[in-house]
């Protein structure tokens, strides 16, 4: 962005913001010599002037230290993301949101003491080369019913773990992270609770069919999932040497997560997803689950595993729990030094786990690592996509006939798939023994925060009925698929609704088809099976359960 634009779109209120431009641009808000984005999630190219667009191969991740600043030629720039959408004639900058960072332009208003009229056109403008800050392009064919009455939606969410990036908007939307730029990146973001204003998910929810669950203690129900009798150290139990080869290889609102090698089998690797519970510290903007909603996932996890062992609907489909513990106490040196090198080499939107104290209780759940998920896989042609959406689709129909399993939040990023040596995955439905083809891959579906599930008598599951922000998302198809679910459920969370998975598995289809990357497009088997994959997104929702949809492509 340069001085060019004071008489483009911003007019003359624009002038007055110019004499601000060192602060901003030390901030790294603006940046001088800003091109065009040309690649689908970020800015890539304008780390580099002289870079071509089509040497562009991976797109870099939205940091939320945007404010770096980067004084060492030799350590690479974090760049701000610019998502956009590709031959749209939407003019350039005609958005809610700032086109370079992502923050409410409004919002410079005040700071500022700056008028801008962001929707005002220009017809210089209309010469530009420059694209809009729209939705990716699988949505152009799916937008939502807000975008095609002409509404914009300010809240714009990246794909995939949609709570993460609600927080990270939040946090590039608040006068209070404006202000935060001005601190060195150095400092650990630490929130205190009686100065953060902050929403949550409304939280994890158990009911039985004589509405008894009052009575249930919960500490006492997660300990014996634990198989312990009371907390046990966090550093006895993964401090090194206790957890060797580890890296630290993801996050989430929720927490961290860790990848390490086996105790006793070096091939065997175990992913920690670390919980902090029951603390009165806000984490990552939101408040530490308790007790008894942190009991729901752990069923949940350990349930849907098991059905790889029941009689009647079994599959392997579902993360493989390999451990749940209970610990106490402050982070082990050991994985804050591996959360350090990972904040140095991606940048992490978490805050330091330095902030938690002696007293402070964590769920630590240890899972088979189930390979790379479907937003970064590269399948080797569409016939391989197709029969991995299959396995999903036949794990998700076990799951409704053995718990009555919804899945609610089935994005790409809840999908593994990793190399199998196996030719066929075997399954089984009301009894019956179905085998689909590997084609060289194993999927394998995670994450439960949102799922609901009926065992023992007990329905499990997350009560969204007034968690508005998550229905007034937009960014992507996966936001419209929370509203059709929110419909389909009349907004009542405790029903069984198996067309919510017929939703999500529609939202998966289509991401095989638009998305996803292949290594060869051009043979005749790519071309055949990408023709079956629309095929069956013509068709996808009138099923009304995955098990439906199982039994209408195997014909039984």
């Amino acid at each position: 962005m340069d001085s060019t634009l004071s008489s483009g779109i911003w007019k003359d209120s624009f002038d007055k913001l110019l004499v601000r431009q060192p602060l901003l641009r030390e901030l790294n808000i603006i940046k001088q010599n800003v091109r065009a984005s040309f690649n689908i999630d970020s800015s890539l190219e304008n780390t580099n002037p002289n870079i071509s667009f089509t040497n562009i191969v991976e797109p870099l991740k939205i940091n939320a230290r945007f404010c770096d600043i980067v004084d060492n030629p030799n350590k690479p720039i974090k760049v701000i993301s610019t998502p956009h959408t590709k031959d749209c004639s939407t003019h350039l900058f005609r958005c809610a949101l700032s086109p370079i960072t992502g923050s409410q332009l409004s919002l410079f208003k005040d700071i500022f003491n700056v008028g801008i009229n962001m929707y005002e056109e220009d017809s210089e403008i209309k010469n530009s080369n420059s694209e809009p800050l729209l939705n990716r392009p699988e949505c152009l064919e799916t937008k939502s019913d807000e975008a095609r009455q002409g509404k914009s939606s300010l809240l714009i969410l990246q794909p995939g773990k949609w709570r993460k990036s609600l927080v990270f908007w939040r946090r590039i939307h608040t006068n209070e992270a404006l202000c935060d730029l001005e601190r060195s990146v150095k400092e650990p973001r630490v929130h205190e609770n009686n100065k953060l204003d902050h929403k949550f998910l409304c939280g994890r929810k158990t009911i039985s069919n004589n509405n008894s669950v009052s009575s249930v203690d919960y500490e006492k129900q997660v300990l014996m999932y634990c198989q312990q009798s009371k907390a046990i150290g966090f550093d006895t139990e993964y401090d090194f040497p206790n957890i060797k080869g580890a890296s630290k290889i993801g996050e989430g609102v929720f927490g961290e997560v860790f990848k390490f090698t086996g105790r006793t089998n070096p091939k065997n690797e175990v992913v920690l997803k670390i919980i902090p519970i029951e603390g009165k510290t806000v984490v990552n903007g939101e408040t530490q689950k308790t007790f008894e909603q942190i009991l729901p996932e752990i069923v949940i996890t350990k349930e849907m595993c098991n059905l790889q062992f029941c009689e009647r609907n079994s599959t392997s489909g579902f993360v493989n729990i390999q451990n749940v513990s209970l610990v106490k106490g402050v982070y082990p040196q050991y994985l804050i030094n591996l959360w350090d090198n990972f904040d140095k080499e991606k940048g992490s939107e978490n805050d330091h786990p330095k902030i938690f104290k002696e007293h402070q209780l964590f769920v630590v759940l240890e899972l088979k690592f189930a390979g790379q998920d479907l937003s970064t896989f590269r399948f080797t042609n569409a016939e391989q996509a197709y029969y991995a959406f299959l396995q999903i689709m036949t794990t998700l129909a076990v799951g409704e006939l053995e718990h009555q399993f919804e899945h609610r939040d089935l994005h790409w990023g809840n999908i593994l798939i990793k190399a199998a040596s196996v030719k066929k995955i075997p399954f089984k439905l009301n009894g019956r023994i179905l085998s689909i083809p590997s084609k060289g891959i194993r999927t394998t579906i995670i994450d439960y925060t949102l799922s609901r599930i009926k065992f023992n008598k007990f329905c499990y599951y997350n009560d969204l009925s007034s968690d508005e922000e998550l229905f007034e998302a937009t960014g992507d198809y996966q936001y419209d698929i929370y509203r059709k679910m929110r419909q389909e459920l009349k907004n009542n969370w405790t029903a069984f609704a198996p067309k919510t998975n017929v939703l999500w598995l529609s939202y998966i289809n289509k991401k095989m088809i638009d998305c996803v990357k292949y290594k060869s497009v051009n043979t005749k088997t790519h071309k055949l099976y990408v023709e079956k994959l629309k095929a069956l997104q013509n068709i996808i929702l009138t099923f009304e359960s995955a098990a439906h949809g199982v039994s209408y492509v195997f014909g039984y």
